[in-house]
């Protein structure tokens, strides 16, 4: 069976305020250290941005009317901010009924180092944190990477999570599944799989795991958020996709989301910025990228 779903990520409300505030010292300093691009603007309050910016992307998905949707993390910038929960709550309820949507915790949704009470918080707001499930045929499983980037306040978390991937998995390959997906927020590593830990992938000590765990069991394709840029890798035959955000972007792409194709030897996916997204007649996904 061949369809289509969307991935999002980081709509995060309230960036847009928060990095008004950065002089150009500490800009330029984002740019040295983290290769972000930050754009100097007056002071700012509130999401008016992303709420204009998600607004736009879930009126997008009605129009192509996907499978179901994915928000790879970082929802809002504060977790604790009910007006920000509230509105993303707000947009979110206008997609089409029938299009489920799948959420994945992000590390401002659950903080760089989650505790017991801010897993609990986001549990209360969106559901489980690590979960899986089947559409046309093919396995989806969503995992918690802020547990595998910093378990340090959340003892057990970590074990729990890789009990049940390798439980998922064993269940994918016993129902005979096209493919195994995999969605989580932060990307496992940049360019070389041994590479040093670093704010933006996954620490080695755990990516070696989970790398593990995906190779034995033949997962086609990972995808993560985090950057606010798109970045794409083969791994040993395993997609690593990385998708720009629909808030603020801080690399080259603007902001915008992911259309994924499955279809039964592949998997294609393109990024569209919000406004470059074609109607579902225009749509065509002529390879992986």
């Amino acid at each position: 069976m061949d369809f289509s779903f969307i991935q999002m990520s980081d709509p995060q409300f309230g960036m847009f305020a928060r990095l008004s505030s950065l002089d150009e010292d500490r800009i330029a300093e984002l740019h040295r250290s983290h290769g972000w691009n930050i754009i100097p603007t007056a002071k700012t309050a509130g999401f008016a941005q992303e709420t204009a910016l998600y607004q736009k992307a879930i009126e997008a998905a009605n129009r192509l009317n996907p499978a179901f949707v994915v928000i790879s993390g970082d929802m809002v910038e504060d977790q604790n901010d009910p007006n920000q929960l509230a509105e993303l709550r707000r947009i979110t309820a206008k997609l089409h009924p029938h299009i489920p949507v799948h959420w994945v915790p992000g590390n401002w949704d659950v903080g760089i180092t989650p505790t017991p009470h801010t897993l609990e918080q986001y549990r209360d707001n969106f559901g489980a944190d690590y979960y899986s499930f089947q559409y046309g045929g093919s396995s989806f499983i969503v995992l918690n990477s802020c547990v595998g980037y910093d378990d340090s306040q959340a003892p057990g978390e970590w074990e729990r999570q890789v009990d049940f991937l390798r439980a998922s998995l064993v269940e994918a390959h016993d129902n005979h599944s096209a493919h195994i997906v995999i969605f989580l927020h932060h990307p496992l590593y940049s360019y070389d799989p041994g590479e040093d830990d670093s704010w933006a992938v996954i620490p080695l000590n755990k990516r070696s795991v989970l790398l593990d765990l995906f190779e034995t069991h033949r997962v086609s394709a990972v995808f993560s958020g985090h950057w606010h840029k798109c970045h794409f890798l083969n791994h040993k035959d395993i997609q690593m996709v990385t998708t720009g955000p629909v808030g603020y972007p801080l690399g080259d792409d603007p902001s915008g989301f992911r259309i994924i194709k499955i279809s039964q030897n592949r998997i294609e996916h393109q990024y569209y910025g919000l406004d470059q997204i074609p109607g579902p007649e225009e749509l065509a996904l002529p390879g992986s990228y």
